[in-house]
């Protein structure tokens, strides 16, 4: 995302995410806060949301295009500590 924007930006200090017991969907949830002096441990948490297999698969294939973005202008990202 572009600064140029002044969009918000929470950054994403973890998540949590599974099949539910139906086996038709997933669920995923994140972990973020909300200022550069919070503490990872005071980290506010999203509702579960619910993602179709499909869904989950285009928003990976999403992701991966943003990463390889980045990669090639040369801004890899950092590596996450907590997930």
């Amino acid at each position: 995302m572009s600064d140029e924007n002044k969009i918000p930006i929470f950054p994403v200090t973890g998540w949590k995410s599974g099949p539910l017991q139906s086996g038709d969907c997933l669920v995923l949830k994140f972990e973020y806060i909300t200022s550069p002096m919070q503490s990872l441990e005071s980290a506010q948490s999203t509702q579960f949301f619910g993602l179709t297999p499909q869904i989950a698969e285009s928003l990976i294939a999403d992701l991966q295009k943003s990463i390889n973005s980045l990669k090639s202008d040369g801004n890899a990202p950092r590596q996450a500590e907590k997930h």
